[in-house]
C-alpha cells in the first residue's frame, strides 16, 4: 500500500543498516541485522511504515522466523513499486514508532529515483532533506590484504609465469570495495576437485564457526554453496558455480561479503586469456 503520511524527522545520526538486494535471497523477504535489533528497546515494531526519498511510504510487517528478523508481508509489493533490481544498496534509517526510511543507490553507485504512477495521490509528510547525501567509503586495496594477514596473502599469489596471467594479475590488483573482499587464483585442484580453501585470514576475521552454507552471485545469479566439515573450504555446489561460470585455471576471483547476514559472497571474475 502506498501513502502519505506525518514521520519522525530521520537524519544521518539515525540508527541504520544496509542491504544489497539479491533476488533469490531478498525478493519475499529481507532481513534485519541481529545487531540492529538493540535499537527496538524490546519492543520491535511488526508493523513497520517504510518511506523513499519519492515521500511515498509502505506498511510493511516484520516477522520472526528462527530468531531472525524479516521485512515480510508487504515487503514484495515494496520491491516491485521500486523496481530492485540484482545489486540494488538500500540504506535503511530508523526513527523509532516503527517509522524507517530508505535511500536506494543502483549498482552504478548513483541514487535512484522511481517515479509514482500519476493514479496515486498523496499526502505530504516529513522526510530527510532532498540534498541529504549518504556516505560510502571506498577503501584502497591495502597492500597485505583485506586483514593484514601477509602470509596468508601470500599463499593465494602464486608468481605468474606468462605475460597474460600477469595482465590478469594485475587487473584484479586494481579492485576495490568498501566491503571485505579477497581474491584467489583458481588452481587445477580448485576446478578439478571440486574443492575451495577460504582464505584463514577471511574466515576468522568474517565467518561465524559454525557457518556452514554461503550463497555467491555473479552475473546476476546466486548459486548456494555449504563448505566442508571443517568450514576451511567450499564444498557441495562449488563444482557448479565453476562450471556454470566457466571458471579457468589462473583465472582470478574476488569474493566481496556484500551481505553478512545470510552470507553473501558477490563474485568479480577476472579471466586469464587462454
Amino acid at each position: 500500500m502506498v501513502e502519505r503520511r506525518e514521520i519522525p524527522n530521520f537524519s544521518e545520526s539515525s540508527p541504520q543498516f544496509c542491504k544489497v538486494y539479491v533476488p533469490d535471497l531478498s525478493s519475499h523477504r529481507l532481513g534485519i541485522p541481529p545487531h540492529f535489533l538493540k535499537h527496538f528497546t524490546g519492543v520491535f515494531p511488526y508493523k513497520s511504515t517504510i518511506t523513499t526519498p519519492e515521500k511515498r511510504s509502505w506498511h510493511v510487517e516484520l516477522k520472526a522466523v528462527d530468531e531472525h528478523l524479516y521485512f515480510q508481508e508487504g515487503w514484495q509489493q515494496f520491491v516491485h513499486d521500486n523496481s530492485l533490481v540484482f545489486g540494488d544498496f538500500l540504506i535503511f534509517y530508523y526513527g523509532g514508532n516503527a517509522q524507517f526510511y530508505t535511500t536506494i543507490y543502483g549498482k552504478n553507485g548513483s541514487q535512484k529515483t522511481v517515479s509514482r504512477p500519476a493514479r496515486e495521490i498523496d499526502k505530504e509528510i516529513t522526510h530527510p532533506q532532498d540534498n541529504q547525501t549518504v556516505e560510502r567509503r571506498k577503501s584502497k586495496r591495502p597492500a597485505q590484504g583485506a586483514n593484514g594477514d601477509e602470509s596468508a596473502q601470500k599463499d593465494l599469489r602464486p608468481t605468474f609465469s606468462s605475460a597474460t596471467q600477469e595482465h590478469t594479475r594485475k587487473e584484479a590488483s586494481k579492485f576495490v570495495s568498501e566491503f571485505p573482499f579477497f581474491e584467489v587464483v583458481m588452481s587445477p585442484s580448485y576446478i578439478k576437485k571440486g574443492l575451495m580453501n577460504i582464505p584463514s585470514s577471511f574466515r576468522n576475521k568474517y565467518m561465524e564457526k559454525d557457518r556452514q552454507c554461503v550463497t555467491l552471485v555473479a552475473s546476476d545469479r546466486s548459486w548456494p554453496v555449504k563448505t566442508d566439515k571443517t568450514g576451511q573450504k567450499f564444498y557441495h555446489g562449488w563444482s557448479a558455480f565453476c562450471r556454470e561460470n566457466a571458471l579457468k585455471v589462473d583465472d582470478v576471483c574476488v569474493f566481496e561479503l556484500i551481505e553478512r547476514n545470510d552470507f553473501v559472497l558477490k563474485v568479480t571474475i577476472f579471466r586469464c586469456p587462454v
